[in-house]
């Protein structure tokens, strides 16, 4: 009797089972539906969650391996007491002097500069990673070590040899090995990398003793404060500009990109993951309303509920879980692996490194998975409540009734026969309207909202490098030649000749501190457009201009003060906030020309030329004159931005 019963079981499997493998190869496009919609919500899901991860994960492991400063602590020059005071402080665990100075390559072409970073010891903070060749020995005063990808770019090999013009004397380096290094993680001079232009070498401070050391790197103990460190210091080295790893601009920006990244991986793949489901719904729905007679039949046959039940919970089971796991284990592979190469295109690391797949993204997956067996669950359930007799007929329609339009005969008198028909079909089947509704609202979503991202990346670009700059030439100036503005406006033929300042220092205000560049225009300069729609802002008398996005992160408004501490003095003005400058680029702080006499410190001394329409003249005699340090051009640093923001236009395009 229990042979027979265990016999009757299995039979029974076996025809529930050939019935699947069977309606699979008769449904077969509304299963491969099911899949490939777990697929896309989970391959989307995973793939930016993991992108972000690994982003993350590699930075700050090269962060931590190269023992990243804490602190940048900038200077005129410092003293051996200088050191000795910083390393003496509360909280501090390590210091490292060094020079830091832009040097030119009069060998490898007009333009082409270099960070030269000259370490006093040991480089135990900010540790260069050797990519190819040998580290610098303590000893060695004619090596250095070149940045990789600047060294490719200029055909440059362990063992070549490196001209360097050094106070205006050229020396001779043999280049010991290619290096990376964790201060360096974004090589940029100005908004994005160009190797072929600018890149940065290390070497021995003894090689160049004739260089005041303009830098010390401090690494903090695990439970200092660095806001106490900070303040101490420049309490301590007055007129010294201290930056955190939150102002460097390299780290900031690494940090920034994996942020980007991790806002993307929770907007638009919870509206793809919201799409796939309400499809999913749908799908499985309609799957289970077309067995309606078969179950009525199995029921009639004799299977009891529980085993009908599982057998329709494959049908969301076996899809789900193929697709969900599938779209996971590729999208967690195949996603940043297509993002990490556009990523360190511009962004220097030595490894990609993959942390495990992240709970969330199990638990989105599991999610998936549960959800279908869920909607396919109630389904069932749904038309499990009828006879079996009932099942066995075919549904009867539902009955009709009233519509709102149809009490309004004005209206409704003017519809024609089809249309009355599908209005009272989008009443009598109101949960598949709202699903479709909101499935097309969400794709609408994505489709319109990653299109117009995408769209808006070279369109800030553009309208910066063509509405906010109104200039056709930028000539940057040697400081120690540099003549007056008076001087270039008679001597260069072009339609305006605009000459700024520019200088580094540190911007305070009640809350925060922030490593800043201050611009100081001429009173009547039109080549920097700082209004509403590219308007001329007119330049204040006195006070000063800060970019929109300066101002929240500072946390003040037109009419507040700030400080501003310029390096190597030890007294901050304080000045006013007159206006909001709109810029998409380039956030700083902008200031008249008188405005920047009457603080009285020091004379205006032009570092840059703004050119509009110079003569072939002009451009011949920007090129011969020795105080021009290099020419830039708003269209080329165009291009090369759109270069560097390549990789998130990639994820738009895949969105």
């Amino acid at each position: 009797m229990v042979k027979a019963k265990k016999r009757r079981q299995r039979s029974g499997r076996s025809a529930l089972g050939k019935k699947l493998l069977r309606d699979i190869r008769q449904s077969g496009m509304q299963f491969a539906a099911l899949l490939l919609l777990c697929a896309l919500a989970t391959w989307v899901f995973g793939g930016l969650d993991a992108n972000w991860r690994i982003l993350e994960n590699s930075f700050e492991t090269y962060f931590k391996e190269g023992n990243l400063a804490d602190l940048w602590v900038k200077g005129a020059a410092f003293s051996a007491q200088d050191i000795t005071s910083v390393d003496s402080i509360a909280g501090v665990e390590d210091v490292l002097p060094k020079v830091v100075q832009e040097v030119d390559c009069p060998d490898l072409g007009d333009g082409v500069s270099v960070a030269l970073n000259a370490f006093d010891g040991d480089m135990r903070i900010n540790t260069p990673v050797i990519r190819q060749g040998e580290a610098l020995a303590d000893g060695d005063l004619r090596g250095v070590l070149a940045e990789e990808q600047f060294a490719k770019a200029q055909g440059l090999e362990p063992g070549d040899e490196l001209v360097l013009e050094i106070a205006g004397v050229r020396r001779t380096f043999t280049v010991r090995g290619l290096v990376l290094s964790p201060e360096y993680i974004i090589t940029s001079k100005d908004t994005s990398p160009d190797p072929a232009h600018y890149g940065f070498v290390l070497m021995n401070r003894k090689a160049v003793p004739e260089l005041a050391q303009n830098e010390i790197l401090v690494r903090l103990a695990e439970d200092a404060n660095a806001e106490d460190v900070q303040k101490q210091i420049e309490k301590m080295l007055l007129g010294s500009l201290v930056m955190t790893q939150r102002t460097q601009a390299a780290v900031s920006s690494a940090r920034s990109y994996t942020n980007l990244f991790h806002s993307l991986s929770y907007v638009f793949p919870v509206l793809a993951y919201a799409v796939a489901i309400m499809i999913v719904v749908s799908t499985l729905r309609r799957m289970i309303e077309n067995q309606r007679i078969q179950i009525g039949t199995l029921k009639a046959l004799g299977y009891d509920d529980h085993r009908i039940r599982l057998h329709y919970l494959s049908y969301a089971l076996i899809p789900s879980l193929i697709g969900s796991f599938a779209g996971l284990f590729t999208g967690v592979w195949i996603l940043p692996k297509v993002l990490w190469r556009i990523v360190t295109a511009n962004i220097r690391v030595p490894a990609m490194l993959r942390p495990p797949i992240s709970p969330l993204s199990w638990l989105m997956t599991a999610l998936t998975v549960a959800m279908s067996l869920g909607i396919c669950m109630l389904s069932y359930a749904s038309a499990a409540r009828e006879s079996t007799a009932d099942l066995l007929r075919p549904r009867p329609p539902k009955s009709g009734t009233r519509i709102l339009l149809e009490r309004i005969p004005a209206l409704w008198g003017r519809l024609s026969f089809n249309w009355k028909m599908v209005m009272r079909n989008f009443a009598r089947n109101k949960g598949r309207t709202l699903i479709a509704m909101a499935g097309i609202l969400c794709c609408n979503m994505l489709i319109v909202c990653t299109f117009g991202l995408r769209e808006s990346i070279p369109s800030f670009i553009a309208d910066y490098y063509t509405g906010t700059l109104d200039y056709d030439v930028r000539a940057e100036l040697n400081a120690q030649l540099a003549g007056t503005p008076e001087s270039y406006q008679a001597r260069l033929s072009a339609e305006r000749v605009d000459c700024i300042m520019e200088i580094s220092l540190s911007l305070r205000s009640d809350s925060e501190i922030r490593a800043a560049q201050l611009t100081v225009l001429p009173n009547d300069q039109s080549s920097v457009r700082l209004g509403e729609n590219h308007t001329v802002l007119p330049m204040p008398e006195d006070g000063v201009l800060l970019s929109e996005k300066l101002a929240e992160l500072m946390h003040v408004q037109v009419g507040d003060f700030v400080e501003l501490l310029l390096t190597g003095d030890d007294l901050p003005l304080r000045l006013p906030v007159r206006a909001l400058a709109e810029i998409s680029i380039g956030q700083g702080i902008y200031m008249s020309r008188s405005a920047w006499e009457a603080c009285r410190k020091g004379g205006f001394r032009a570092t840059a030329l703004l050119i509009k329409q110079p003569t072939q003249h002009c451009m011949h005699l920007l090129e011969e004159m020795d105080d021009v340090a290099d020419l830039k051009y708003p269209s080329e640093q165009k291009r090369s931005t759109n270069r560097f923001m390549e990789s998130t236009s990639v994820a738009f395009t895949i969105l």
